[in-house]
């Protein structure tokens, strides 16, 4: 099971660069320079929903992965085992609590990129992005119900099951967003990939888990999951990590937008989308093994747990620097052709590389950790967004994207690595010898 997982992570991951890279393309023949800068804060900030999810899909693999240990599917859905009680109080909650963070977001996000979007507006910039900014959020919100589901699926150790649905998921979705960029759609394309998720999330359901939807109706769910003891204090840990995330990486392309103009922040914005790319493709070698981690500390099997990280860390790191080294070949390929004012120039997007290699390297220890079901480095990496975010604004409003870059690099590499490094060291170590195993 766990090498036919591997492979669907890295056909999924393989496809969202592939779709990436030809969506760049698309982008670069359908819309202008201005455009793109649209274009990438739209999305920007529709990731906002990022914030309001608060890490909670993580925690929930993290959970039901444990949960396993003692639990298995039956046909559609069901679930049986010793605590299959307990899985279903703790899956209706969770939903619960996506309801709420969806609703939060849909009236948060509408009132933020409206103040970003109409600040240009009044500048001159004669556009019509109101409808196509309210579908964005509302099918955002949409898909934001449909995380817990697949959660819950990948924790229990499905990985294939789960990364089929978002391979289809991104199949239709980058194909769709072609069609709709070459129809001359623009900001249009950009609701696309989340109606696309809705869509096949609710079919698989529907085919294959339809029992995990009607145990959400049922009235005999017993309500003997602590969520407070057994979620909050991993979730909030881990939410405080991805709204680092946001801060540190997402915001610079709408604050780019807002301080200097849109073709800035669309070069920001497709610079960081290639880059992300690398990363989530070299992210794959340690997805697949998250349930598998987790239940190795479940039954305290640290050989295993040791071998497992090492080596997927070890080929997630060369899988990130031949990305890094191929996408620099074509940056530098291309620095005579039209395409090159589409991105960051040659040094700033070496810099942001750097700035996700520390990042990707942090993720995977927190992940690693994460498999103790505790979340220990999310204040460093408050800590970074805290000092990049007030540096970004700054160095946007009275300099260049090129400082922007430079703060970025120097929190991460100077700060939040190390600290990040020091803190998995100790914590790895101690949390075996007070699990009664070293």
């Amino acid at each position: 099971m766990l090498k036919n997982g591997l492979s669907f992570v890295v056909i999924q991951r393989l496809w969202q660069g592939f779709a990436g890279l030809l969506t760049v393309l698309v982008i670069g023949l359908t819309l202008t320079q201005e455009q793109q800068g649209w274009y990438y804060t739209f999305l920007s900030i529709a990731a906002l929903y990022s914030v309001f999810e608060m890490g909670l899909t993580t925690a929930l693999i993290q959970v039901t992965a444990h949960m396993f240990v003692k639990l298995r599917w039956l046909s559609k859905g069901r679930v049986t085992g010793d605590v299959s009680a307990v899985f279903r109080s703790f899956f209706s909650q969770a939903v619960k609590v996506y309801a709420f963070f969806s609703l939060v977001f849909l009236l948060i996000s509408f009132v933020v990129g409206f103040n970003v979007f109409n600040h240009k507006t009044t500048q001159g910039v004669q556009v019509i992005w109101i409808l196509p900014w309210c579908f964005l959020v509302v099918f955002t919100a949409i898909n934001m119900l449909t995380l817990p589901f697949l959660a819950v699926v990948e924790g229990s150790g499905e990985i294939a099951e789960v990364y089929k649905v978002k391979l289809f998921q991104g199949v239709l979705g980058a194909i769709g967003c072609w069609v709709v960029l070459s129809l001359g759609g623009w900001l249009w394309a950009t609701i696309v990939m989340p109606l696309c998720g809705v869509l096949v999330t609710v079919t698989w359901l529907l085919r294959n888990r339809i029992y995990l939807l009607r145990g959400l109706v049922s009235s005999n769910i017993d309500a003997s999951f602590n969520w407070r003891h057994d979620v909050l204090p991993l979730q909030w840990r881990v939410g405080l990590n991805w709204i680092s995330v946001f801060l540190m990486s997402q915001l610079a392309t709408p604050i780019l937008f807002y301080y200097q103009d849109p073709v800035v922040a669309g070069q920001m914005g497709l610079s960081l989308t290639i880059a992300n790319m690398i990363s989530i493709v070299a992210q794959s070698w340690i997805a697949h093994r998250v349930p598998i981690l987790s239940q190795a500390v479940a039954r305290k099997e640290w050989r295993v747990f040791d071998q497992l990280f090492r080596k997927d860390f070890s080929y997630s790191l060369m899988v990130f620097f031949a990305g890094a080294f191929s996408v620099l070949s074509v940056h530098y390929w291309v620095s005579n052709t039209s395409y090159y004012g589409r991105v960051l120039p040659f040094w700033p997007f070496v810099g942001l590389l750097v700035f996700i290699l520390f990042y990707h390297i942090c993720s995977v220890l927190s992940s690693h950790l994460r498999s103790f079901k505790r979340e220990p480095l999310a204040w460093v990496s408050l800590v970074g967004a805290l000092l990049i975010l007030p540096g970004a604004i700054y160095t946007a409003k009275h300099f260049s994207v090129n400082e922007v870059v430079l703060v970025m690099v120097s929190v991460e590499a100077l700060i939040v690595f190390p600290l990040s490094f020091l803190l998995w060291r100790k914590y790895n170590k101690n949390w075996r010898l007070t699990s009664g195993e070293s």
